[in-house]
């Protein structure tokens, strides 16, 4: 399909559902395609055992994906997204005990299942009902992102342990 063939199929749509919704989903189906060993093993049933089939077919949506569903207003859906697509890369509570403690810190029931993807739905269902302007600074100002970002307090606590061990030995020698 050639580029002017391809916006003359997307027009309509824009116009109906707007710019956003039409990106939204787009993005939305990008991440949910099968990779080529999933065709090849819908293709060939034999190809791999039941259980693994099931496997494939019963996968949870991705936050992306699951966030892409929501309907969110204008304000919250630009930066509930950019949450989602952090937390697919483990960017946003990386882990399930950052998870755990988000949970409490917000007094949200903490999921039975221990998986970063059984939290998804309650996690993005509270995020979408705070307050836009929360959820803004939550992505400015990076929160929740595990102990990753800790480098640079690390290094300043270190620093300032030379510094201090330095003023001590070089008293006692005075």
């Amino acid at each position: 399909m050639t580029q002017t063939n391809l916006e003359a199929a997307l027009q309509p749509l824009v116009l109906e559902h707007g710019f956003e919704q039409v990106h939204k989903q787009l993005h939305a189906m990008e991440i949910s395609e099968p990779n080529p060993r999933q065709l090849l093993l819908a293709a060939d049933p034999g190809a791999k055992s039941s259980r693994a089939r099931k496997s494939i077919r019963k996968s949870r949506p991705t936050a992306p994906q699951y966030v892409a569903k929501m309907e969110l207003p204008f304000e919250k859906d630009s930066p509930v997204t950019e949450l989602a697509e952090r937390f697919h890369k483990k960017s946003f509570l990386p882990s399930f005990s950052d998870i755990a403690h988000f949970c409490q810190l917000y007094s949200i029931d903490v999921p039975a299942s221990r998986t970063r993807a059984s939290a998804i739905p309650r996690v993005f269902k509270f995020i979408a009902e705070m307050e836009a302007d929360d959820i803004q600074r939550i992505v400015d100002e990076g929160m929740y992102s595990g102990p990753s970002r800790l480098g640079p307090i690390a290094d300043a606590i270190r620093r300032n342990g030379r510094a201090s061990s330095a003023a001590v030995s070089s008293s006692s020698n005075v």
